[in-house]
């Protein structure tokens, strides 16, 4: 039996997209993907996959299900033997075995999303009673809709009406648990209970599935600690929600905005944007990321316009891109100078101006080229030889060539400047240099094209085939980030041939900088070796054709290289055996030695 918190991780980090990819050949339609059914022959697509609900479905056979019963059906594969699969893929360690502490702290979870949901209904009870905390959202323009919409609420100016109101309940939990959940404080004397939360606005926290997680409380007046939220829990993990997801998810728009306040998210839902999430504290996290993709593919960062929200904003963008939104960063200031987040925004203009705002929110590639000016103004020489180097870095991380050549359209006219010098800078950076090492490498390429290069070792043919099938490897990895994650380390120790060592190295170094990366980039850094290695690399490009399932055609070639590396190397020793000079001491080492490759070996047969 597997917890059901790691069957969840397991599912929450295979994305169905991801994995059907590997073995369907998948095209965008809509918020999901369409392409040829693998279980029933058909020649007009049949086969739906929605990226939002994780859930595929054919409409010509019926198969359909999540991820786990994509693997049952695909590997022919028990749903726990799919669970494994799935876990291997991932890198999850399968937790076996469920002990009694495991036991423990599912049922500590489930009673503190029963306390809080008692808590959370007499906050907004209370609230119901409290002409001044009515007044105060009234003043703000929350109005009872959206106060019942988010489970707005009010705890009461007393040290432990909460307290009491659980002690008098019918459920009467234990103090630890309330404790534990971060409704009450122990007292420093130890003779009593306080409740955390005391005159301040309520803000119910919920999970994707609505349960409530977590509290946040505001103050009314000017005093501090202006927001005090709940610990982290068993139940609640900051860096794994979204404060309002389980609102804006029913929105079913392909974009979503982040904002940083409670107060923000719901003046933005307040006047009909009802897409928009806030993060709960300043820095997004890739789980967070993770969370999103499953039910949007554009992110509008909408974060406060002071130092801390720019500097949340930057850390953001770069996640967010790398799990594979459109991303925009929305600047109020440009509009209006005097605001500085959407709640201020909309207190003074219309909905209809905040999303002509949107409509001109910055690309990812033109805000970080405004960052980069803001630090290197263009208004002497020197500094915007700095700005243009900054940028020149930018634009090159674009990996469509397309929307490359789109920006350096945009930039070139924006900034005065020359496309085809852009276009220059931009393959150094993209072939492995650095701007300020120009004249070294055009030295360098001049010099390595007068040397004759020839194949460095003299090879049989079985070390030929397995330089090729090494060579293959690389291009296969350089093709898909994600199976570069998941083989790296396995075919890094698998490789014996230097150079092709040095090329996984150098793509590993490409995918760690978001430089480009494919088929092109491995022969780019191939001609940084010897001809040798371009001439190879060169023929099996020329008859690549990338696989549908990637996974199994990496194993594959794992097994043949396995195998072949093995048999190599019985071979070269029991060549070394036949040689008279060897003593009996020798020969036994070697046929020991040989014993251990055999064993090995026997290991790939079976499929490592």
């Amino acid at each position: 039996m597997i917890p059901q918190r790691q069957v969840d991780e397991i599912i929450e980090k295979n994305d169905i997209g991801d994995v059907i990819s590997e073995y369907v050949k998948l095209e965008r339609k809509g918020s999901g993907f369409t392409g040829l059914c693998p279980f029933h022959n058909e020649k007009t697509p049949s086969f739906s996959v929605h990226e939002g609900k994780q859930i595929f479905k054919c409409f010509g056979c019926g198969k359909g299900g999540n991820v786990v019963n994509f693997i049952m059906y695909a590997e022919n594969l028990s749903y726990y033997q799919a669970l494994e699969y799935l876990a291997k893929r991932a890198g999850i360690q399968i937790q076996k075995n469920v002990t009694k502490a495991d036991v423990e702290k599912d049922k500590i979870k489930n009673d503190i999303f029963t306390v809080n949901k008692v808590a959370a209904r007499y906050f907004y009870d209370c609230l119901k009673k409290s002409p001044e905390a009515q007044r105060y959202l009234y003043d703000r323009g929350i109005k009872f809709d959206t106060v019942k919409k988010f489970g707005l609420g009010y705890a009461p100016d007393s040290w432990d009406s909460l307290y009491k109101h659980f002690m008098n309940s019918g459920i009467s939990p234990e103090p630890k648990l309330l404790e534990t959940a971060g409704l009450i404080t122990s007292r420093k004397e130890k003779n009593g209970y306080f409740d955390k939360f005391r005159n301040r606005i309520i803000f119910p926290i919920f999970d994707v599935s609505g349960n409530v997680i977590a509290f946040g409380g505001r103050v009314m007046d000017d005093s501090l600690p202006k927001y005090l939220n709940s610990p982290e829990t068993l139940a609640y993990s900051k860096g794994n929600n979204l404060y309002a997801l389980n609102v804006a998810k029913k929105a079913q728009s392909d974009r979503v905005i982040i904002v940083e306040g409670y107060m923000d998210c719901i003046a933005l839902h307040k006047a009909g944007i009802d897409w928009a999430v806030a993060s709960l504290g300043t820095a997004l996290t890739t789980k967070q990321a993770a969370l999103l993709k499953k039910y949007f593919n554009e992110v509008i960062i909408g974060y406060d316009a002071d130092s801390a929200g720019q500097k949340a904003t930057m850390r953001g963008l770069d996640i967010l891109e790398q799990a594979g939104f459109r991303v925009r960063v929305l600047t109020l200031g440009d509009v209006d100078k005097k605001v500085k987040d959407p709640d201020e925004f909309l207190r003074k203009h219309t909905a209809d101006e905040f999303l002509e705002v949107v409509s001109k929110a910055k690309s990812l590639i033109e805000y970080k080229i405004s960052k980069a000016e803001e630090q290197y103004p263009t208004n002497t020489i020197e500094s915007k030889g700095m700005f243009l180097n900054a940028s020149v870095r930018i634009l090159a991380s674009i990996k469509s060539e397309t929307q490359r050549d789109m920006y350096l359209d945009w930039f070139s006219q924006k900034y005065n400047t020359s496309k085809a010098a852009l276009a220059n800078e931009i393959e150094v950076v993209l072939s492995g240099g650095t701007l300020e090492d120009r004249s070294q490498r055009k030295k360098r390429v001049a010099v390595s094209q007068t040397e004759e290069t020839q194949n460095p070792i003299e090879m049989s043919a079985d070390q030929i085939k397995l330089d090729k099938y090494e060579k293959t490897l690389v291009l296969l990895l350089s093709d898909d980030r994600q199976a570069m994650t998941r083989y790296f380390n396995e075919v890094r120790k698998l490789i014996e041939n230097s150079d092709n060592i040095q090329l996984l190295d150098m793509l590993k170094e490409r995918y760690d900088s978001n430089r480009k990366t494919g088929t092109e980039a491995v022969l780019a850094d191939a001609a940084q070796l010897n001809e040798y290695n371009s001439k190879v690399l060169a023929e099996i490009v020329s008859k690549w054709l990338k696989p549908k399932q990637i996974s199994q055609t990496i194993e594959a070639l794992v097994k043949k290289c396995g195998l072949l590396n093995c048999n190599i190397k019985i071979s070269v020793l029991s060549e070394m055996i036949k040689n008279q000079n060897l003593n009996k001491e020798e020969r036994n080492a070697l046929m020991q030695e040989i014993a251990l490759i055999i064993i090995e070996r026997k290991k790939y047969e079976n499929g490592k």
